[in-house]
């Protein structure tokens, strides 16, 4: 009789516990989806990646925060760039397609260098020289930087050259190409316009914000029983 006793106990106490462990188990997988969830993709901007044969990505960090040096024995860091579009390419002289889309490049960064977009151009596994000698002869004045010893192909999964990475104004990762591209269509331009006002349009918000701080910090309205009509000078 007690066993008998015992496993009816156990019966109904069974589905209780299964209730309460199931309920926080619930509450914590909710609370860790908060906490992941990726911002909804913009459907303008997967559909200008589209027209350039880009493979959108949803926003992923690059895999190092390299430290390379420029043609003129600069160092350069790609967190630099941090509130920028930028242009992130790796190439070498002797790849055909990389020679094509050179001069292309050349033409997207004299169109956007005045904007809130950097282009860097990672060569590989060359020597100084021989790179310094190609920019000068083909006229190309955007940010170029050696890694000699090719320690970024593997981090950054190169499998073939040309590649190009999309960085937005966060430092994440949103597209990549694999292959030349017509960088300097239409079709690139607008992909780029778009990307580079979306930075810009959030730029003038942060200014916008911190000039009413300010205002509101250090520029009080005059709240004495005097008739002074003091306000805060700035205005939305």
């Amino acid at each position: 009789m007690k066993f008998h006793k015992t496993s009816v106990m156990s019966r109904s106490v069974l589905p209780v516990c299964l209730f309460l462990i199931f309920s926080v188990t619930m509450n914590i997988s909710a609370q860790a989806g908060e906490k992941t969830a990726a911002p909804a993709p913009d459907p303008t901007t997967q559909r200008l990646f589209r027209n350039m044969g880009v493979i959108n990505i949803p926003h992923i960090a690059p895999p190092v925060d390299f430290q390379l040096k420029d043609i003129d024995g600069n160092t350069v860091r790609l967190s630099d760039f941090k509130d920028k579009i930028v242009f992130l390419n790796f190439w070498t002289t002797w790849c055909p397609e990389c020679r094509y889309e050179m001069p292309l490049m050349q033409k997207l960064y004299a169109h956007f260098k005045d904007r809130d977009f950097a282009m860097v151009a990672i060569n590989l596994n060359e020597p100084a020289g021989i790179v310094k000698k190609y920019l000068r002869v083909n006229k190309l004045t955007f940010i170029t930087l050696l890694d000699s010893i090719n320690e970024l192909g593997g981090p950054f999964g190169i499998r073939g050259i040309p590649t190009t990475f999309i960085i937005d104004r966060d430092g994440g990762i949103i597209g990549r190409a694999v292959g030349s591209r017509r960088w300097d269509s239409e079709k690139s331009i607008a992909l780029f316009e778009h990307l580079i006002n979306s930075v810009e349009k959030n730029t003038k918000t942060r200014e916008h914000e911190q000039k009413k701080d300010i205002s509101y910090n250090f520029i009080k309205p005059d709240i004495g029983t005097g008739n002074s009509r003091a306000g805060a000078i700035y205005s939305a």
